[in-house]
């Protein structure tokens, strides 16, 4: 008969801690040490019990720049603007993008691509009308660029308008005020004087008309429109 291999003693740990271990507190304690430090909750690093972390120095969080009073009702009006735009209602959404800019007009990002959405709004609305044909189409074109500092594509539609009407003391008038803003005094006058000969009520209307401020210690511009004072003015 084959021989048995004999049993591998087992050891039996003592129920005596070393000397090297510290005995678990409390009679009623069981399990590990890992089981106590389980129970404990965790910190934000996983792995590292919540006393641990507690001898980290905490590090600032960042803070957040505070947001301008003000600007989230800015930006709210801008996203009704751009709603406008996408629903094709090109004249309400230009409306709403010049009411952006004159509610703050400090916000440069907001106000330049409010801008740029004003320009869009135009170029549709230009195409969306026939094409002006007459004097008085062109000349409202015309004033529309000028409200908007566009004095050069302005004089383009007054010209147009002029060979329909060589005649019309408005669109001269309005030329003489594109000139005067481009710089271009001499044909300012020139203009200004011809809108006067052929409706005299342009002379009441320049008095009071800013776009000429530049022109008011010109001596032929007090000349033409303040006739019977003395002039005073430079040339």
């Amino acid at each position: 008969m084959p021989k048995t291999q004999p049993k591998s003693k087992v050891r039996i740990p003592s129920e005596t801690p070393s000397a090297g271990l510290k005995p678990i507190p409390g009679p009623n304690a069981a399990g590990s040490t890992q089981d106590t430090l389980a129970n404990q909750p965790l910190s934000a690093e996983a792995g590292t019990s919540r006393a641990s972390s507690r001898s980290r120095p905490r590090t600032a969080k960042p803070r957040s720049r505070p947001t301008r009073p003000g600007r989230s009702t800015l930006i709210k009006r801008y996203e009704a603007a751009l709603r406008l735009l996408h629903r094709q209602q090109f004249e309400r959404a230009r409306a709403a993008f010049e009411n952006v800019i004159s509610t703050d007009g400090q916000d440069k990002e907001i106000c330049e691509r409010a801008l740029t959405h004003i320009r869009l709004c135009e170029q549709k609305i230009t195409r969306s009308h026939p094409a002006p044909k007459s004097a008085e189409e062109l000349y409202n074109v015309a004033i529309i660029l000028m409200n908007n500092g566009r004095y050069r594509e302005s004089m383009q539609y007054l010209k147009r308008a002029l060979k329909r009407d060589p005649k019309c003391d408005y669109v001269i008038y309005a030329l003489a005020v594109c000139n005067c803003r481009l710089g271009n005094t001499n044909r300012a006058l020139k203009n200004l004087e011809l809108s006067i000969d052929l409706k005299v009520e342009n002379r009441f209307l320049a008095q009071r008309d800013s776009d000429f401020e530049l022109l008011t210690r010109n001596s032929r511009f007090v000349s033409l429109v303040y006739p019977e004072e003395p002039t005073a003015a430079t040339s």
